[in-house]
């Protein structure tokens, strides 16, 4: 998706070797680190990432700052993405992936920690036989509880409506999800913009996850979540997500249940509830008819859970 605000970029100094080095070598990953709190928390998890995992770091941040010379002086190892003023999350996640030239790209909150990322096990997932299009981080909070952050297909009344469960922690297995919870996650980036990204132009960080999700799944990839990569809110006991109506719902929905299936071939579909025309003239009859390969009634029916929220929904 095209980005509405222009940004200005500061790369990060590297000394002349590990130039001429990376000229014969692509770098397997890039972490995006996106403001979201305060200068404190960036620095903090800027030092962090430079200490830890020091891969090619980008930070995406707003120049109403004020402090971005300093920036820029303090953490000489790290490319910042300065916008005029904070873009939506998808947009700074599009960026991110528009810039980092890498094979993988990360992408956190300025205001989490990592607890678990099992690197060399999660990139052998990325690089298997039917690969996710990203692998979704468990959550925790403040007080190191994991959260429901797992998420499966499920309507109720008109309205997508996706159930939470929670992930499973007794093996590093990857089970699908259909989102990734807060935008956060471990990427293959030419999937991510093969599929186009985070559309912008829906008002929603929820909406944007919610539309990118469905989209993988229709046209025939899966999104991942595994105890192999942990990361928590040390400073939030609750955390959730903004399902208020916005703009861009009905996009949304028309996008996702736009397209039925019948004996194995695809039909543009009007149907009751959130219903976008120009979305569905412009993109589902001349496009989506021709990329779905699940539509969103076959992803119901045929979403397989941890075995864990097997076994409760079975007794339930």
């Amino acid at each position: 998706m095209s980005q509405i605000n222009k940004y200005r970029i500061y790369h990060r100094k590297q000394d002349v070797g590990k130039k001429i080095e990376q000229l014969h070598r692509s770098e397997q990953l890039a972490i995006g680190i996106i403001d979201v709190g305060t200068l404190e928390q960036l620095e903090s998890s800027l030092s962090w990432y430079i200490e830890n995992m020091n891969f090619c770091l980008h930070a995406v941040v707003s120049g109403e700052r004020g402090d971005i010379a300093f920036l820029k002086e303090k953490y000489p190892d790290v490319t910042f993405i300065v916008f005029p003023s904070m873009p939506s999350f998808g947009e700074s996640v599009n960026t991110i992936a528009d810039e980092c030239f890498t094979t993988f790209f990360m992408i956190v909150r300025s205001n989490v920690e990592i607890i678990r990322f099992e690197g060399a096990y999660l990139f052998d997932v990325l690089n298997g036989k039917e690969a996710p299009v990203g692998l979704v981080p468990v959550i925790a909070n403040s007080s190191k509880e994991i959260i429901p952050s797992m998420r499966s297909p499920r309507l109720t009344g008109t309205l997508i409506d996706p159930d939470s469960y929670f992930p499973y922690m007794a093996s590093t297995e990857v089970y699908q999800t259909l989102y990734p919870f807060r935008a956060m996650g471990l990427f293959d980036r030419a999937l991510f913009q093969r599929l186009r990204g985070y559309d912008i132009e829906i008002k929603s960080e929820y909406y944007q996850c919610l539309d990118f999700g469905i989209r993988c799944n229709e046209y025939g990839y899966t999104i991942g979540s595994t105890s192999a990569f942990i990361v928590s809110f040390p400073d939030r006991l609750s955390i959730i997500e903004d399902r208020s109506p916005t703009e861009g719902l009905s996009k949304v929905h028309t996008r996702a249940l736009g397209v039925e299936t019948i004996n194995g071939k695809n039909f543009a579909h009007k149907f009751r509830g959130y219903f976008d025309r120009k979305t569905f003239n412009d993109e589902v009859k001349n496009k989506s008819v021709m990329l779905v390969k699940k539509d969103f009634n076959t992803i119901i029916k045929n979403w397989k859970y941890t075995p864990d929220e097997e076994t409760l929904r079975s007794d339930n």
